[in-house]
């Protein structure tokens, strides 16, 4: 496909070009372009119909006036999903960033963000974000195993197909244990970890990931819904301001899973229970009600 052929117009929003193929027509290889879903400030998203699967995808690609910086996101993203091997994350598709026009293919998952269910049915209950939590939870453990970090965990990045949480948009991923350059800015204000506030530089954690996940359930958590102490304990674990006092994943699961209830809307069995480790021992504390995190 050649970028040069590729009709653009100007974004409201910044100011800066933006691709403008009409429905239909190719946006990159073997996908036509559908509609636009998002633009970033080097990359832009869109829904595409793929020829070769009769399916939609989404297609992520550089803005026009691209340079070679602009396609870091992309790799990064195509280096920690082509390690993965989880129902949580969208697969990947295609790699194109060796084509003209630089881009990568996902699957398209169907689903609303988290920052839209609270907007359209309001926000969740203890024990379902407690479910919540354990899924995401088991998702980012899964990452991390493959020595990768997301580090931009937030509402808008977790998707709800089928009740189940699936994670997006791993354009942020670092390795694990790799050093970040002073400035070198992260994830999304509220959600991010207090470690990364104000681009210091050092090394990246597992325990980020961590509080991106707790910062993201206390905002969907529903304030006024009963029986959420011990909920909140956890919360408080998991976005505590010291990563060295943040759970890893599979502790922070078992202790959720105390508070997720049982019954059919538990979707996972209990038995399932015991490869998990002890969880921490719950602080006692009167509690104020909880309030949600911006």
């Amino acid at each position: 496909m050649d970028a040069g052929a590729l009709p653009v117009s100007t974004d409201v929003r910044d100011g800066r070009p933006v691709w403008d193929p009409r429905p239909g027509t190719p946006l990159v290889p073997g996908h036509l372009a559908w509609s636009p879903m998002c633009v970033g400030h080097h990359r832009e998203t869109w829904l595409t119909w793929s020829v070769d699967l009769w399916a939609p995808a989404v297609v992520k690609v550089v803005r026009p006036g691209w340079s070679t910086r602009w396609t870091e996101a992309l790799g990064r993203e195509v280096r920690a999903l082509r390690r993965l091997a989880h129902p949580a994350f969208p697969r990947l598709l295609a790699d194109g960033r060796s084509a003209p026009l630089p881009f990568l293919a996902v699957e398209y998952l169907d689903g609303p963000a988290l920052d839209e269910c609270v907007d359209d049915d309001g926000p969740f209950t203890p024990e379902d974000v407690a479910r919540l939590g354990v899924l995401l939870l088991g998702a980012v453990r899964a990452l991390h195993a493959t020595g990768a970090a997301h580090l931009d965990i937030d509402p808008a990045n977790v998707l709800l197909v089928d009740r189940r949480p699936r994670l997006i948009d791993l354009g942020a991923s670092r390795r694990l244990g790799r050093r970040l350059r002073r400035g070198e800015a992260l994830g999304t204000d509220g959600f991010r970890a207090p470690e990364l506030d104000g681009a210091p530089g050092g090394p990246v954690t597992a325990a980020a990931d961590v509080y991106g996940v707790g910062a993201t359930l206390r905002a969907v958590l529903d304030p006024a819904g009963d029986g959420d102490d011990r909920l909140a304990d956890v919360l408080d674990l998991l976005t505590d301001t010291d990563p060295e006092r943040r759970p890893a994943p599979d502790v922070a699961m078992a202790a959720l899973i105390r508070c997720a209830g049982a019954g059919a809307a538990r979707p996972w069995p209990r038995w399932a229970d015991r490869e998990l480790p002890r969880p921490p021992r719950r602080r006692a504390a009167h509690r104020a009600p909880l309030d949600r995190a911006g």
